[in-house]
């Protein structure tokens, strides 16, 4: 991790930095899945696809971290990783985020694309919120405790379980 995604992530709560640090060195750890060009911008996207809540404008950190990324000149595929992750989409909907709010982000889809998207995906939903590895079932146990039924959060996670759930398990059988 080099000293400009470091200072990236000082607005972090200690807890959040320890989860997205543990997510790129999981995607570090499996970069190997990827072609050789993409594997430096998808280690740069795992560790810093939460750095939206250590700067929101939204109030919704896919969008506030890609925004924030892009103004500072990082490539279009950190951008569309760190807008994308996580099934963003479903929970922006949620939010009632228009879908054209994705546009500026979105790259065409490509194999490799779709395995990026899948490591982020995986590394994220197998950190448990202070950097533990977990389950994907007990990450999702951990999300549905902490968020009410009803809520934003966890509307959306109940709807994107499915996607979630494949992205995990393309890159476990994957290994």
């Amino acid at each position: 991790m080099d000293a400009a995604i470091t200072e990236l992530l000082v607005p972090l709560t200690e807890s959040r930095r320890a989860h997205t640090i543990e997510v790129g060195r999981k995607v570090e750890r499996v970069a190997h899945l990827l072609p050789e060009h993409m594997r430096d911008d998808v280690i740069t996207a795992a560790y810093l696809h939460d750095v939206g809540y250590g700067y929101p404008v939204t109030g919704f950190h896919p969008l506030d971290g890609a925004n924030l990324l892009a103004a500072q000149g990082f490539s279009a595929c950190i951008c569309h990783l760190v807008a994308f992750h996580s099934g963003s989409c479903i929970e922006a909907e949620v939010r009632g985020f228009e879908a054209n709010v994705f546009d500026r982000f979105a790259l065409d889809s490509s194999p490799e694309m779709a395995t990026a998207n899948d490591l982020v995906w995986w590394a994220d939903m197998t950190t448990g919120p202070t950097g533990e590895t977990v389950t994907f079932d007990v990450r999702l146990a951990d999300i549905r405790t902490r968020y009410p039924a009803g809520s934003i959060v966890r509307t959306a996670i109940d709807r994107s379980e499915p996607q979630l759930r494949a992205a995990v398990q393309r890159v476990s059988g994957s290994m």
